[in-house]
Protein backbone atom coordinates (compact mmCIF):
# COMPACT_ATOMS: atom_id res chain seq x y z
CA UNK A 1 0.00 0.00 0.00
CA UNK A 2 1.37 3.37 -1.02
CA UNK A 3 0.93 6.70 0.78
CA UNK A 4 -2.56 7.63 1.66
CA UNK A 5 -4.22 9.44 -1.05
CA UNK A 6 -6.18 11.13 2.28
CA UNK A 7 -4.17 13.80 2.04
CA UNK A 8 -4.89 15.43 -1.34
CA UNK A 9 -8.60 16.02 0.00
CA UNK A 10 -6.92 18.97 2.09
CA UNK A 11 -3.63 20.26 0.90
CA UNK A 12 -1.54 18.35 -1.20
CA UNK A 13 1.22 16.34 -0.71
CA UNK A 14 3.66 19.20 -2.16
CA UNK A 15 1.92 22.15 -0.06
CA UNK A 16 1.52 20.10 3.05
CA UNK A 17 5.46 18.78 3.22
CA UNK A 18 6.32 22.76 2.41
CA UNK A 19 4.44 24.29 5.38
CA UNK A 20 6.57 21.79 7.33
CA UNK A 21 10.06 22.40 6.18
CA UNK A 22 9.14 26.40 6.77
CA UNK A 23 8.04 25.26 9.86
CA UNK A 24 11.45 23.14 10.84
CA UNK A 25 13.71 25.32 9.06
CA UNK A 26 16.22 27.84 11.03
CA UNK A 27 16.33 30.41 8.09
CA UNK A 28 12.19 30.02 8.24
CA UNK A 29 12.04 31.52 12.08
CA UNK A 30 12.49 35.07 12.75
CA UNK A 31 14.31 34.57 15.95
CA UNK A 32 14.27 38.17 17.08
CA UNK A 33 10.65 39.37 16.02
CA UNK A 34 9.24 38.68 19.31
CA UNK A 35 10.01 41.14 20.59
CA UNK A 36 9.94 43.80 18.43
CA UNK A 37 6.20 43.10 17.93
CA UNK A 38 5.66 42.12 22.08
CA UNK A 39 7.38 46.20 22.70
CA UNK A 40 4.53 47.27 19.79
CA UNK A 41 1.71 46.23 22.29
CA UNK A 42 2.10 48.76 25.12
CA UNK A 43 -1.20 47.83 27.43
CA UNK A 44 -0.33 43.96 26.92
CA UNK A 45 -1.88 43.50 30.65
CA UNK A 46 -5.94 44.40 27.75
CA UNK A 47 -4.59 41.20 26.50
CA UNK A 48 -4.63 38.33 29.13
CA UNK A 49 -3.74 35.05 28.15
CA UNK A 50 -4.86 31.52 29.24
CA UNK A 51 -2.71 28.10 27.87
CA UNK A 52 -4.75 24.99 28.54
CA UNK A 53 -2.34 22.28 29.07
CA UNK A 54 1.11 22.01 30.29
CA UNK A 55 2.44 19.84 27.76
CA UNK A 56 5.37 20.98 26.71
CA UNK A 57 3.64 22.76 23.91
CA UNK A 58 1.70 24.93 26.58
CA UNK A 59 5.16 25.42 28.71
CA UNK A 60 6.49 26.78 25.45
CA UNK A 61 4.09 29.47 24.24
CA UNK A 62 3.58 29.93 28.34
CA UNK A 63 7.13 31.18 28.81
CA UNK A 64 7.61 33.01 25.04
CA UNK A 65 4.44 35.37 26.39
CA UNK A 66 4.92 35.61 29.87
CA UNK A 67 8.23 36.46 28.82
CA UNK A 68 7.73 39.34 27.00
CA UNK A 69 5.09 40.70 29.78
CA UNK A 70 1.79 39.40 28.78
CA UNK A 71 -0.48 38.15 31.54
CA UNK A 72 -0.04 34.52 31.16
CA UNK A 73 -2.59 31.78 33.35
CA UNK A 74 -1.30 28.40 32.70
CA UNK A 75 -3.90 25.84 33.75
CA UNK A 76 -3.28 22.00 34.29
CA UNK A 77 -5.41 19.00 35.87
CA UNK A 78 -1.96 17.17 36.75
CA UNK A 79 -0.44 18.25 39.86
CA UNK A 80 2.81 18.70 37.51
CA UNK A 81 4.54 20.17 34.37
CA UNK A 82 5.09 18.35 31.33
CA UNK A 83 2.54 16.11 30.17
CA UNK A 84 4.34 12.68 29.07
CA UNK A 85 7.70 14.53 29.72
CA UNK A 86 7.22 13.98 33.35
CA UNK A 87 9.06 11.53 35.92
CA UNK A 88 7.24 9.55 39.15
CA UNK A 89 9.22 8.23 42.25
CA UNK A 90 8.73 4.50 43.41
CA UNK A 91 10.79 3.74 46.74
CA UNK A 92 14.44 4.05 45.44
CA UNK A 93 13.86 4.37 41.65
CA UNK A 94 12.82 7.81 39.33
CA UNK A 95 11.15 6.64 36.32
CA UNK A 96 10.99 8.76 33.05
CA UNK A 97 7.40 7.99 31.72
CA UNK A 98 8.01 8.57 27.92
CA UNK A 99 11.64 10.26 26.82
CA UNK A 100 13.66 6.95 25.59
CA UNK A 101 15.96 9.63 22.83
CA UNK A 102 14.98 12.80 21.07
CA UNK A 103 16.98 15.56 19.16
CA UNK A 104 18.00 18.72 21.45
CA UNK A 105 21.84 19.53 20.44
CA UNK A 106 21.96 21.58 16.78
CA UNK A 107 18.37 21.86 16.51
CA UNK A 108 15.21 23.28 17.22
CA UNK A 109 14.86 22.58 20.63
CA UNK A 110 18.14 23.49 21.27
CA UNK A 111 17.13 27.28 19.28
CA UNK A 112 13.78 27.41 21.21
CA UNK A 113 15.27 26.93 24.69
CA UNK A 114 18.08 29.73 24.01
CA UNK A 115 15.66 32.31 22.40
CA UNK A 116 13.91 31.51 25.98
CA UNK A 117 17.02 32.04 27.88
CA UNK A 118 17.12 28.65 29.59
CA UNK A 119 19.52 25.88 27.20
CA UNK A 120 22.17 26.59 29.62
CA UNK A 121 20.05 25.65 32.52
CA UNK A 122 19.60 22.30 31.09
CA UNK A 123 22.48 18.94 30.43
CA UNK A 124 22.00 17.04 27.83
CA UNK A 125 23.36 12.96 27.54
CA UNK A 126 24.25 11.44 24.67
CA UNK A 127 23.13 8.07 23.82
CA UNK A 128 25.80 5.48 23.11
CA UNK A 129 24.44 3.73 19.75
CA UNK A 130 21.11 4.77 17.41
CA UNK A 131 19.56 1.51 18.44
CA UNK A 132 20.65 -2.61 18.63
CA UNK A 133 18.23 -4.63 16.77
CA UNK A 134 17.84 -8.17 17.60
CA UNK A 135 15.80 -10.63 15.97
CA UNK A 136 15.75 -15.11 15.75
CA UNK A 137 18.14 -14.23 12.33
CA UNK A 138 20.15 -11.37 13.34
CA UNK A 139 21.75 -8.96 15.96
CA UNK A 140 22.79 -5.28 14.73
CA UNK A 141 23.89 -2.26 16.10
CA UNK A 142 23.57 0.84 14.58
CA UNK A 143 26.24 3.70 16.22
CA UNK A 144 25.40 7.20 17.40
CA UNK A 145 26.67 10.26 15.27
CA UNK A 146 27.99 8.18 12.56
CA UNK A 147 26.48 7.48 9.46
CA UNK A 148 29.20 5.81 7.49
CA UNK A 149 29.35 3.56 10.57
CA UNK A 150 25.66 2.70 10.42
CA UNK A 151 26.11 2.03 6.47
CA UNK A 152 28.89 -0.17 7.41
CA UNK A 153 27.17 -2.03 10.17
CA UNK A 154 24.01 -2.45 7.79
CA UNK A 155 26.13 -4.04 5.43
CA UNK A 156 28.19 -6.51 6.97
CA UNK A 157 25.08 -7.69 8.55
CA UNK A 158 23.20 -7.95 4.96
CA UNK A 159 26.20 -7.74 2.33
CA UNK A 160 24.10 -8.45 -0.48
CA UNK A 161 22.36 -5.47 -0.01
CA UNK A 162 24.89 -3.29 0.30
CA UNK A 163 24.78 -0.61 -2.33
CA UNK A 164 21.07 -0.42 -1.97
CA UNK A 165 21.86 0.53 2.23
CA UNK A 166 24.83 3.16 1.36
CA UNK A 167 22.28 4.93 -1.14
CA UNK A 168 19.37 4.88 1.00
CA UNK A 169 20.87 6.52 3.95
CA UNK A 170 23.28 8.32 1.21
CA UNK A 171 19.79 10.23 0.57
CA UNK A 172 18.80 10.56 4.07
CA UNK A 173 21.62 12.67 4.59
CA UNK A 174 21.29 14.34 1.65
CA UNK A 175 18.16 15.64 3.03
CA UNK A 176 19.72 16.80 6.35
CA UNK A 177 21.96 18.96 4.15
CA UNK A 178 19.34 20.31 2.16
CA UNK A 179 17.21 21.47 5.19
CA UNK A 180 20.08 22.52 7.61
CA UNK A 181 22.94 23.77 5.82
CA UNK A 182 21.10 24.82 2.76
CA UNK A 183 23.46 22.88 0.21
CA UNK A 184 21.93 22.69 -3.45
CA UNK A 185 21.92 19.56 -5.60
CA UNK A 186 21.92 18.23 -8.52
CA UNK A 187 18.41 16.14 -7.88
CA UNK A 188 16.91 17.47 -4.56
CA UNK A 189 16.34 14.62 -2.64
CA UNK A 190 13.42 16.92 -0.44
CA UNK A 191 11.45 17.01 -4.05
CA UNK A 192 12.32 13.48 -5.08
CA UNK A 193 10.75 11.68 -1.25
CA UNK A 194 7.94 14.13 -0.78
CA UNK A 195 5.64 12.14 -2.75
CA UNK A 196 6.71 9.10 -1.90
CA UNK A 197 5.69 6.34 1.22
CA UNK A 198 8.91 5.31 3.39
CA UNK A 199 8.33 1.91 2.05
CA UNK A 200 8.45 2.89 -1.89
CA UNK A 201 11.44 4.68 -0.92
CA UNK A 202 13.05 1.63 0.76
CA UNK A 203 11.80 -0.70 -2.48
CA UNK A 204 13.71 1.78 -4.89
CA UNK A 205 16.79 0.42 -2.90
CA UNK A 206 16.11 -3.05 -1.41
CA UNK A 207 14.33 -6.04 -1.27
CA UNK A 208 14.98 -8.08 1.78
CA UNK A 209 12.72 -8.00 4.57
CA UNK A 210 14.99 -7.92 7.45
CA UNK A 211 16.88 -4.78 5.91
CA UNK A 212 13.77 -2.76 5.36
CA UNK A 213 12.85 -3.46 9.11
CA UNK A 214 16.51 -2.33 10.53
CA UNK A 215 16.09 0.78 8.12
CA UNK A 216 12.26 1.82 8.90
CA UNK A 217 12.98 0.99 12.91
CA UNK A 218 11.96 4.60 14.00
CA UNK A 219 8.40 4.20 12.65
CA UNK A 220 7.95 3.38 16.11
CA UNK A 221 9.08 6.97 17.13
CA UNK A 222 6.25 7.90 14.92
CA UNK A 223 3.39 6.06 15.80
CA UNK A 224 2.20 4.68 11.83
CA UNK A 225 3.64 1.64 9.94
CA UNK A 226 6.23 2.12 6.71
CA UNK A 227 3.27 2.14 4.37
CA UNK A 228 1.68 4.99 6.00
CA UNK A 229 4.99 7.24 6.62
CA UNK A 230 5.85 10.09 4.59
CA UNK A 231 9.49 9.31 3.11
CA UNK A 232 10.30 13.04 3.43
CA UNK A 233 8.71 13.30 6.96
CA UNK A 234 10.66 10.28 8.00
CA UNK A 235 14.61 11.16 5.99
CA UNK A 236 13.91 14.74 8.31
CA UNK A 237 12.73 12.88 11.41
CA UNK A 238 15.18 10.49 11.44
CA UNK A 239 18.09 11.85 9.67
CA UNK A 240 18.37 14.06 12.76
CA UNK A 241 19.09 11.02 14.91
CA UNK A 242 21.19 9.23 11.87
CA UNK A 243 23.86 12.92 11.60
CA UNK A 244 23.25 13.90 15.47
CA UNK A 245 22.48 11.23 17.29
CA UNK A 246 20.04 10.94 20.59
CA UNK A 247 19.72 12.84 23.27
CA UNK A 248 18.35 12.85 26.73
CA UNK A 249 17.53 15.67 29.29
CA UNK A 250 19.60 15.23 32.44
CA UNK A 251 18.52 13.53 35.01
CA UNK A 252 14.85 13.43 33.58
CA UNK A 253 12.53 14.95 31.20
CA UNK A 254 11.14 16.16 34.03
CA UNK A 255 13.87 18.80 33.92
CA UNK A 256 13.11 20.30 30.95
CA UNK A 257 9.81 20.72 31.96
CA UNK A 258 10.64 21.82 35.08
CA UNK A 259 13.20 24.60 33.65
CA UNK A 260 10.16 26.10 31.26
CA UNK A 261 7.98 26.28 34.55
CA UNK A 262 10.36 27.80 36.29
CA UNK A 263 10.38 30.15 33.19
CA UNK A 264 7.08 31.33 33.48
CA UNK A 265 6.95 32.00 37.05
CA UNK A 266 9.88 34.14 36.90
CA UNK A 267 8.42 35.69 34.25
CA UNK A 268 5.35 36.32 36.72
CA UNK A 269 2.83 34.08 34.64
CA UNK A 270 0.63 31.53 37.05
CA UNK A 271 0.35 27.84 36.78
CA UNK A 272 -2.74 26.47 38.33
CA UNK A 273 -2.18 22.91 38.62
CA UNK A 274 -4.96 20.22 39.58
CA UNK A 275 -7.36 22.34 37.74
CA UNK A 276 -9.41 21.09 34.54
CA UNK A 277 -11.12 23.54 32.32
CA UNK A 278 -14.75 23.28 31.66
CA UNK A 279 -15.37 25.95 28.93
CA UNK A 280 -14.22 28.44 27.17
CA UNK A 281 -16.51 31.57 26.93
CA UNK A 282 -16.85 33.65 23.83
CA UNK A 283 -19.20 37.17 23.70
CA UNK A 284 -21.43 38.18 21.33
CA UNK A 285 -19.06 38.88 18.76
CA UNK A 286 -18.13 35.04 18.84
CA UNK A 287 -14.36 36.11 20.31
CA UNK A 288 -12.95 34.57 23.64
CA UNK A 289 -13.05 36.64 26.87
CA UNK A 290 -13.19 34.20 29.37
CA UNK A 291 -12.69 30.33 30.65
CA UNK A 292 -14.28 28.27 33.25
CA UNK A 293 -12.84 25.75 35.24
CA UNK A 294 -14.50 22.81 36.64
CA UNK A 295 -15.46 24.47 39.97
CA UNK A 296 -16.55 28.03 38.12
CA UNK A 297 -14.01 30.49 38.34
CA UNK A 298 -13.51 32.58 35.62
CA UNK A 299 -10.33 33.84 33.94
CA UNK A 300 -10.62 36.59 31.42
CA UNK A 301 -9.00 35.98 28.21
CA UNK A 302 -8.37 37.76 24.66
CA UNK A 303 -6.90 34.35 23.43
CA UNK A 304 -6.93 30.99 24.46
CA UNK A 305 -4.15 28.51 23.48
CA UNK A 306 -5.38 24.83 24.18
CA UNK A 307 -2.21 22.43 24.72
CA UNK A 308 -5.10 19.88 25.56
CA UNK A 309 -6.46 16.98 23.22
CA UNK A 310 -8.26 18.56 20.37
CA UNK A 311 -11.62 16.56 20.84
CA UNK A 312 -11.59 17.66 24.66
CA UNK A 313 -11.67 21.00 23.07
CA UNK A 314 -14.22 20.75 20.04
CA UNK A 315 -16.69 18.65 22.05
CA UNK A 316 -16.61 19.85 25.11
CA UNK A 317 -15.14 23.02 25.95
CA UNK A 318 -16.07 25.03 23.15
CA UNK A 319 -19.80 25.13 22.28
CA UNK A 320 -20.62 23.21 18.75
CA UNK A 321 -22.36 26.19 17.14
CA UNK A 322 -19.62 28.23 17.20
CA UNK A 323 -17.67 25.90 15.19
CA UNK A 324 -17.57 26.13 11.27
CA UNK A 325 -18.90 22.98 10.08
CA UNK A 326 -16.54 22.62 7.39
CA UNK A 327 -13.73 22.57 10.51
CA UNK A 328 -15.47 20.36 12.66
CA UNK A 329 -15.64 17.76 9.77
CA UNK A 330 -12.08 18.05 9.74
CA UNK A 331 -11.45 17.44 13.29
CA UNK A 332 -13.69 14.83 12.83
CA UNK A 333 -12.06 12.46 10.19
CA UNK A 334 -8.78 12.77 11.57
CA UNK A 335 -7.92 8.78 13.44
CA UNK A 336 -6.37 9.03 16.77
CA UNK A 337 -2.61 7.65 17.30
CA UNK A 338 -1.44 4.92 19.00
CA UNK A 339 -0.74 4.35 22.32
CA UNK A 340 1.39 2.45 24.51
CA UNK A 341 2.25 -0.54 27.09
CA UNK A 342 5.30 0.15 29.58
CA UNK A 343 6.82 -1.83 32.47
CA UNK A 344 9.44 0.20 34.22
CA UNK A 345 11.46 -2.18 36.37
CA UNK A 346 14.04 -1.17 39.28
CA UNK A 347 16.82 -3.46 39.68
CA UNK A 348 18.91 -4.40 43.12
CA UNK A 349 21.40 -4.86 40.58
CA UNK A 350 24.10 -3.45 38.10
CA UNK A 351 23.38 -4.45 34.56
CA UNK A 352 26.44 -3.23 33.16
CA UNK A 353 27.10 -6.75 31.24
CA UNK A 354 25.32 -5.15 28.66
CA UNK A 355 26.76 -1.82 26.96
CA UNK A 356 23.60 -1.01 25.03
CA UNK A 357 21.18 1.74 25.87
CA UNK A 358 18.32 1.05 23.65
CA UNK A 359 17.66 -2.60 22.11
CA UNK A 360 14.65 -3.47 20.20
CA UNK A 361 13.77 -7.76 20.34
CA UNK A 362 11.82 -8.36 17.69
CA UNK A 363 9.94 -11.57 17.00
CA UNK A 364 9.10 -10.73 13.62
CA UNK A 365 10.59 -8.12 10.80
CA UNK A 366 7.43 -7.97 8.60
CA UNK A 367 6.62 -4.26 7.84
CA UNK A 368 3.32 -4.93 6.25
CA UNK A 369 1.68 -6.38 9.87
CA UNK A 370 3.59 -6.63 13.21
CA UNK A 371 6.57 -4.00 12.80
CA UNK A 372 5.06 -1.87 16.02
CA UNK A 373 2.80 -4.39 17.68
CA UNK A 374 1.21 -7.75 17.54
CA UNK A 375 -2.66 -7.11 16.70
CA UNK A 376 -3.52 -10.82 17.59
CA UNK A 377 -1.70 -10.78 20.85
CA UNK A 378 0.07 -8.04 22.51
CA UNK A 379 2.46 -10.23 24.96
CA UNK A 380 4.42 -11.41 21.48
CA UNK A 381 4.66 -7.81 20.13
CA UNK A 382 8.51 -6.38 19.04
CA UNK A 383 9.66 -4.47 22.63
CA UNK A 384 12.25 -1.63 23.04
CA UNK A 385 14.08 -1.93 25.97
CA UNK A 386 15.77 1.04 27.30
CA UNK A 387 18.80 0.45 29.99
CA UNK A 388 18.43 3.73 31.59
CA UNK A 389 22.13 3.27 33.61
CA UNK A 390 24.22 2.95 30.33
CA UNK A 391 23.52 6.52 29.71
CA UNK A 392 25.46 8.48 32.28
CA UNK A 393 26.56 7.58 35.47
CA UNK A 394 24.53 7.59 38.83
CA UNK A 395 21.36 7.08 36.84
CA UNK A 396 20.20 5.00 39.63
CA UNK A 397 20.69 4.64 43.29
CA UNK A 398 24.72 2.90 43.56
CA UNK A 399 24.28 -0.98 43.00
CA UNK A 400 20.68 -0.83 41.50
CA UNK A 401 19.58 -0.16 37.98
CA UNK A 402 16.39 1.14 36.04
CA UNK A 403 15.18 -0.28 32.63
CA UNK A 404 11.70 -0.08 30.79
CA UNK A 405 10.02 -2.57 28.62
CA UNK A 406 7.57 -0.97 25.76
CA UNK A 407 5.44 -1.30 22.84
CA UNK A 408 3.28 0.50 21.21
CA UNK A 409 -0.70 -0.34 21.97
CA UNK A 410 -4.19 -0.16 20.00
CA UNK A 411 -6.93 0.80 22.60
CA UNK A 412 -8.99 -2.06 20.94
CA UNK A 413 -7.85 -4.64 23.24
CA UNK A 414 -8.41 -2.25 26.48
CA UNK A 415 -11.48 -0.66 25.38
CA UNK A 416 -13.35 -3.57 27.40
CA UNK A 417 -11.95 -1.99 30.99
CA UNK A 418 -12.55 1.06 29.87
CA UNK A 419 -15.61 1.61 32.14
CA UNK A 420 -14.58 -0.22 35.64
CA UNK A 421 -11.17 1.17 35.58
CA UNK A 422 -13.00 4.76 35.97
CA UNK A 423 -15.64 3.30 38.14
CA UNK A 424 -12.25 1.93 40.32
CA UNK A 425 -13.23 -1.91 39.51
CA UNK A 426 -9.79 -3.05 38.22
CA UNK A 427 -9.66 -6.88 39.28
CA UNK A 428 -9.78 -7.82 35.43
CA UNK A 429 -7.29 -5.00 34.31
CA UNK A 430 -4.55 -5.95 36.52
CA UNK A 431 -4.78 -9.85 35.83
CA UNK A 432 -4.50 -8.59 32.20
CA UNK A 433 -1.73 -6.07 32.27
CA UNK A 434 0.26 -8.33 34.63
CA UNK A 435 0.05 -10.98 31.95
CA UNK A 436 1.40 -9.04 29.78
CA UNK A 437 3.86 -7.77 31.97
CA UNK A 438 5.29 -10.67 33.00
CA UNK A 439 5.34 -11.77 29.34
CA UNK A 440 7.25 -9.15 28.50
CA UNK A 441 9.40 -10.19 31.50
CA UNK A 442 10.57 -14.01 30.57
CA UNK A 443 11.31 -12.51 27.00
CA UNK A 444 14.01 -10.12 27.95
CA UNK A 445 15.06 -12.48 30.53
CA UNK A 446 15.65 -15.65 27.74
CA UNK A 447 17.20 -13.21 24.61
CA UNK A 448 19.06 -10.68 26.61
CA UNK A 449 19.13 -10.30 30.76
CA UNK A 450 19.46 -13.62 32.31
CA UNK A 451 18.05 -13.89 35.53
CA UNK A 452 16.09 -10.39 35.18
CA UNK A 453 13.33 -12.25 37.49
CA UNK A 454 14.94 -12.46 40.35
CA UNK A 455 16.29 -8.86 40.38
CA UNK A 456 13.19 -7.02 40.37
CA UNK A 457 12.87 -4.59 43.32
CA UNK A 458 10.24 -2.76 42.19
CA UNK A 459 7.71 -3.10 38.41
CA UNK A 460 4.99 -0.57 37.76
CA UNK A 461 2.79 -1.03 34.57
CA UNK A 462 1.46 1.49 32.37
CA UNK A 463 -1.62 0.69 29.82
CA UNK A 464 -3.17 2.79 27.58
CA UNK A 465 -5.72 3.45 30.48
CA UNK A 466 -3.01 4.69 32.32
CA UNK A 467 -2.57 7.36 29.46
CA UNK A 468 -5.77 8.66 29.71
CA UNK A 469 -6.71 8.79 33.33
CA UNK A 470 -3.07 11.06 33.44
CA UNK A 471 -3.22 12.85 30.31
CA UNK A 472 -7.34 13.08 29.51
CA UNK A 473 -5.92 11.93 26.18
CA UNK A 474 -8.66 10.20 23.97
CA UNK A 475 -7.75 6.41 23.72
CA UNK A 476 -4.60 6.87 25.83
CA UNK A 477 -2.94 8.64 22.56
CA UNK A 478 0.46 9.22 23.04
CA UNK A 479 1.05 11.11 19.04
CA UNK A 480 -2.35 13.05 18.94
CA UNK A 481 -3.70 12.67 15.72
CA UNK A 482 -1.76 10.35 13.20
CA UNK A 483 0.39 11.61 10.65
CA UNK A 484 -0.68 10.31 7.75
CA UNK A 485 -2.88 13.54 7.02
CA UNK A 486 -1.99 16.97 7.76
CA UNK A 487 -1.81 18.32 10.83
CA UNK A 488 -4.30 21.16 11.72
CA UNK A 489 -3.01 25.07 11.85
CA UNK A 490 -2.08 26.66 15.15
CA UNK A 491 -4.68 29.21 14.11
CA UNK A 492 -8.42 27.82 14.04
CA UNK A 493 -11.35 29.83 12.67
CA UNK A 494 -12.46 30.74 16.08
CA UNK A 495 -11.57 34.42 16.80
CA UNK A 496 -8.05 33.98 19.81
CA UNK A 497 -8.19 30.68 19.73
CA UNK A 498 -5.04 28.67 18.96
CA UNK A 499 -3.41 24.92 19.40
CA UNK A 500 0.04 24.03 20.48
CA UNK A 501 -0.09 20.34 20.63
CA UNK A 502 0.69 16.95 19.87
CA UNK A 503 -3.38 17.42 18.50
CA UNK A 504 -2.31 19.48 15.93
CA UNK A 505 1.48 19.04 14.91
CA UNK A 506 2.32 15.88 15.99
CA UNK A 507 3.66 13.83 18.49
CA UNK A 508 7.61 13.92 19.80
CA UNK A 509 9.34 16.52 21.72
CA UNK A 510 10.37 18.81 18.53
CA UNK A 511 7.35 18.84 17.17
CA UNK A 512 4.95 20.40 20.15
CA UNK A 513 7.93 22.45 21.32
CA UNK A 514 7.74 24.08 17.76
CA UNK A 515 3.74 24.56 17.81
CA UNK A 516 4.09 26.31 21.54
CA UNK A 517 6.56 28.55 19.36
CA UNK A 518 4.73 29.02 16.18
CA UNK A 519 1.23 29.63 18.51
CA UNK A 520 2.63 32.21 20.88
CA UNK A 521 4.11 33.69 17.40
CA UNK A 522 0.42 34.17 16.11
CA UNK A 523 -1.06 35.74 19.22
CA UNK A 524 1.62 38.36 18.98
CA UNK A 525 1.08 38.97 15.77
CA UNK A 526 -2.71 38.98 15.97
CA UNK A 527 -2.97 41.23 19.17
CA UNK A 528 -0.44 43.85 17.00
CA UNK A 529 -3.52 43.68 14.76
CA UNK A 530 -5.67 44.36 16.92
CA UNK A 531 -3.72 47.20 18.52
CA UNK A 532 -3.91 49.06 15.26
CA UNK A 533 -7.68 49.30 15.16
Amino acid sequence: MGFPDKLSHTLSRRKFFKTILMAASAAAIDWTGFGAIASSIPDKKNFPIVVIGAGLGGLVSAAYLSRYGFDVTLIEQHSVPGGYATSFDREDFTFDVSLHATVAEHAMPQMILTDLGIWDKLKIAHTPELKRIITPKFDVTLPAKNPEGVKKAMSKAFPHEKPGIYDFYSEMEQVISELWEGRRFKISMMEKLEDLSLEQWMDIHVSDQDVKYCMAVFSGYYGLLPSRINALFYAIATGEYLVHGGQYYKTRSQDLSDTLSLCIEKNHGKILYNTEVRNIGFDLKKSIESVTDIKGKKYPAKAVIANCSAPALFNKMVHSNLIPPDYARQVKKRQTSLSSFVVWLGLDKKTDHIKNYEIDLAQNTDISHDMLFSKNNLADSNLSITLYDNLFKDYSTPGKSTISIMCLSDFTPWKKFERDYFNGKKDAYNKEKEKIARAFIQRVEKKLIPGLSSMIEVMETGTPLTNMFYTKNPEGAIYGFNRDISHLKSKTPLNGLYLASAWSHGGGYTPVMMAGRQAAGLVLKDFKNLQSF
